[in-house]
This record gives C-alpha cells, structure tokens and sequence, in this order.
C-alpha cells in the first residue's frame, strides 16, 4: 500500500467552519415509523449514507458524518438544483481552513424527518465521494447507532428510530446507561477523554466519515517516550482533506489502544498534526480522530447526542483490512 485513497479523509470534518444557528428546525415530513428503511450506501467499514430529498427532489446519496459540523452538499448537485446561493464561509477541514460557495437548502427530508433553513457549504463532488454529507446540524439531536457487523446504521429520537441499510430489525442490545461521558467541542463533537494509547490519556472525538484513525503529534510524542524504540515509524503516507490539501502521515504500531473498557491491543496508527485538532482546541495536548477502521472493530458503535455518551459495544476479532507495517 503506497498511500491512502483519496477518500480517506474527504468527509471528515468537511464543515467545522460554519456557526451552529437554527438551520436544522425539524418538522415531521410523514410518519415516523421503527421500521422505515432508508436507502444505503455502504464503504469501508461504517461510512455509510442515507437517500436524501432536496427541496422535494432526489433521492439523493448522502454520507453520515459525525466530524462535520454542518451538513454539506457537492458542487454538481448544488448546480444541478440551482439552489439559492448564500455568503461564501470559511470551511475549516482536516488538513485546512478554506473559504467556499454555500446555498440554501428550504428543507432536507430523510425518512420520516425533514429539516428546514440549512445552509451548506459546497464542495467538488469527486471529493465527497457522495451528493453530500450530513453533519451534526442535523445529527446532534438524536442517538446515532452503527451496527457494523450488518452495516447498517439508525437513529433514534425518543424511542422511535430510523434504520438504514440491511438491519431492519429494531431495538438495541446494547447496555442500559452505559457508555464513555464526552463534553461537546466548538462544532458539536463529542469529545471523550476515557481513551488510553500506550496508557497515555488521549481525548478522542468520531469521525465516521474518516477511513482511518489519526492520531496529533503531541500523542505521537508522548507515546515514542514511553517506548524502549523512541516508537520505530514504519514510513510516511499522504492524507487528504475534503478541501482537496494533502499532508504527511506518520505510520507506526502502537501497543495497546483502550477505549474505556475495551482493550483494542497492538494497532497501527497514523500521526499528524491536522487542522482539525488546532480548529477542536486539541493541538496542544494528545488527541485522537476515531475514524472507521477503528469503529468497525466493534459490532455496535453508538453515540448518543443529547446524553452526550459514546457506546463501544461487541469488540470483533482484528479486520484483515488494516493499515500494514511491514516486518510487524
């Protein structure tokens, strides 16, 4: 493997930049059911995406992101809609902060649930990968749950849910009352502090649109001390943001990732100081962005926004899809 695809990071983070406001006022469209299913689009692990109508139009293929603090939309199907264009607004992405177009959105409808006043910023579509993404203007308000074994995804909002994908049944197994406490970042990011990389204290936030996890190089410090090796770095691999910038990672192993109570053991890591963690108030301090390849190491991966609780549930038996050191 000599680099990441380029949709490694396009959805993560992709519209940190825009202030929180009433855009997402939701408003039934047609009964809420338990058992509606969603169209669904699945892609790496739990990158996931829902069928979205646009102002009565679609459907349309839009990624579920939990890093991105607005919801956004490409630039094809702005153009193709003709939406109203709005101010342009700094985007502050993984890798960078970047001025962009947005537009209006009069209303979103998913399922059961339509959302009125959005203002999107907008992106190259070959960036997203998707028509769109959906971000915590509109997640922040339910209990997002990623059953990853059946890649399938639902939410959630006072008992009755929304499922997408092949899991049509209801209900959770999982644990009344439990999950890692988080306080929320400057764009909506629940941000739990119960995670441990070679038993060094980590904040971490999810990025369900990110493909790999990366970890800032405060972590990568702390954690080369604590190693005999200084923390051997196997080499350097490109990652790119949704704004189209790439940087250099760091690849190394580390030797026990937690989260909570749950022991991930040896995992490879990728190291960078992103944008984002500097953006989240994260640069001077170890910090980790939780993307797919470690969600789908769990059979269930819920976060509850309201609660402000993360779930861990079901750890699986290590992917064969995986970030490769060799001679390790």
């Amino acid at each position: 493997m000599t680099g990441l695809d380029r949709r490694v990071l396009l959805a993560g983070l992709g519209a940190l930049g825009l202030p929180p406001g009433p855009a997402a006022a939701q408003d039934p469209v047609e009964p809420l059911v338990e058992d509606r299913p969603i169209q669904l689009l699945s892609n790496l692990f739990t990158r996931v995406g829902a069928a979205v109508f646009i102002d009565g139009r679609g459907p349309f293929t839009f990624v579920i992101d939990t890093g991105a603090g607005a919801t956004s939309i490409a630039d094809t199907l702005a153009d193709q809609l003709a939406l109203r264009p709005l101010r342009s607004v700094l985007v502050h992405g993984i890798t960078e902060a970047r001025v962009t177009r947005s537009v209006a959105v009069d209303r979103l409808a998913l399922s059961g649930l339509g959302f009125r006043n959005l203002s999107c910023p907008v992106f190259p579509r070959d960036q997203l990968g998707a028509d769109g993404l959906i971000g915590l203007d509109v997640l922040d308000r339910f209990k997002l749950r990623f059953n990853v074994a059946r890649r399938s995804a639902s939410l959630s909002l006072r008992g009755l849910s929304i499922v997408m994908g092949g899991d049509i049944a209801t209900g959770s197994r999982l644990r009344r009352g439990g999950g890692l406490r988080s306080v929320r970042g400057r764009f909506g990011q629940m941000i739990m502090n119960q995670i441990t990389v070679d038993g060094q204290a980590t904040s971490a936030f999810i990025d369900s649109g990110a493909q790999y996890s990366i970890g800032n190089m405060a972590l990568r410090r702390a954690v080369s001390a604590r190693r005999p090796d200084g923390g051997r770095v196997a080499r350097e691999v490109p990652i790119y943001g949704v704004t189209g910038q790439s940087l250099s990672a760091n690849l190394a192993m580390v030797d026990d990732l937690r989260l909570g109570p749950q022991r991930l053991g040896p995992t490879p890591m990728l190291f960078a100081d992103l944008h984002c963690f500097e953006t989240l108030g994260l640069a001077g301090r170890p910090a980790l962005l939780i993307g797919a390849d470690l969600l789908g190491r769990f059979r269930d991966v819920i976060l509850d926004f309201p609660a402000n609780t993360v779930t861990f549930e079901g750890l699986r038996r290590q992917t064969t899809r995986r970030l490769e050191i060799p001679g390790v």
